[in-house]
């Protein structure tokens, strides 16, 4: 898989905590949407996307991310608000063990769309192994 983790910039003062992210900068991509999830009290996710990069930041809270590239998968942590991780298309994504003070935010390089959702993981699975068959 090719996902992997990037570290955000962030300003403590006596103040508090100050992060920004720019896109292009902080994140290898321009940023098209921004969303959030918070007072999630099951799972989340359970779908790929076609052509969609995205960066998950745990703002608050904590919860589990499951990725999956169709053959390899593997389980994160999200507890650090100064670290995201970079997902990138074709990658299967399950949240779950959410805290109650929990809140995901997700930057996408597209607008949504649901046609570009994969929700069947037997389809996921196919079109990754027939992808990996042609390289």
């Amino acid at each position: 898989m090719v996902l992997h983790w990037i570290d955000l910039p962030y300003v403590p003062d006596a103040r508090g905590v100050l992060t920004s992210i720019e896109s292009g900068l902080d994140v290898p991509f321009e940023i098209r949407r921004v969303f959030f999830m918070r007072d999630v009290r099951g799972e989340r996710g359970g779908h790929a996307h076609r052509v969609t990069h995205q960066l998950l930041v745990p703002v608050a809270g904590s919860f589990s991310i499951e990725v999956s590239d169709g053959s390899d998968s593997a389980k994160h942590l999200m507890n650090d608000p100064h670290r995201g991780l970079f997902l990138p298309p074709m990658t299967w994504v399950r949240l779950t063990d959410f805290t109650p003070d929990a809140i995901c935010l997700v930057l996408a390089d597209t607008l949504y769309a649901d046609v570009s959702y994969i929700r069947d993981w037997d389809e996921f699975v196919a079109m990754t192994a027939s992808s990996r068959a042609a390289r």
